[in-house]
């Protein structure tokens, strides 16, 4: 009796061995599912197609010379992304294509003009106020106000975020000399009166 015990317990201590082991098995084998969905994952992520810089600047181009009016479509954004560059032939060129943009938007367009005036003013604040400097009055009103209208949001607080977000530009000054210290400044107090007349309105 005694040894058909111990025999039933030593094969269901085999039988549970067994169990785990498969069980282990299985799980490894999940292990190994989920890492190859992550690698295929990853494989779609990479094989994303890249722009074509020749299209964008051809339709650059076309938008330069009244060809094509600027709207609320990829093209038009990536000739927008293509601005950001410390090339200075490809910033030259495109910057002339965003003022262009900034001044033919409208609609949903312009609706995304102020955070990208923002954006490229803190990416390349030197190029910017050389740049503005030499705008003309109506031109310099068009850049002031659609970033008033990205601060008109932040209502009550503003001029808080006005004087954070010039503090920010003003470190990424690579020349901070004094006449682009005061031009800065001298900006975001015009993005201070704008804001107010949007609110006030």
């Amino acid at each position: 009796m005694k040894k058909l015990l111990q025999i039933l317990f030593i094969v269901q201590f085999i039988l549970i061995s067994c169990k785990k082991k498969s069980e282990k098995k299985a799980d490894k084998k999940e292990v190994i599912i989920e890492k190859s969905f992550t690698k295929e994952e990853n494989k779609i992520i990479e094989n994303k197609p890249k722009v074509d810089t020749t299209e964008i600047r051809k339709y650059a181009e076309a938008i330069l010379n009244n060809e094509i009016y600027p709207s609320d479509n990829d093209q038009t954004f990536e000739c927008i992304k293509q601005m950001f560059t410390k090339d200075k032939n490809d910033l030259e060129f495109y910057f002339k294509v965003f003022r262009v943009i900034v001044e033919k938007s409208d609609g949903a367009l312009s609706e995304a003009i102020g955070l990208e005036i923002m954006n490229f003013l803190k990416f390349n604040p030197d190029f910017f106020i050389e740049q503005y400097s030499e705008f003309k009055l109506d031109e310099k009103q068009k850049f002031i106000g659609f970033m008033a209208y990205e601060f008109y949001f932040t209502e009550p607080e503003h001029n808080a975020e006005i004087n954070q977000y010039f503090s920010e530009v003003n470190l990424n000054l690579e020349q901070s000399t004094e006449p682009k210290r005061k031009y800065l400044n001298s900006i975001k107090e015009l993005t201070k009166i704008e804001t107010e007349k949007i609110i006030n309105e």
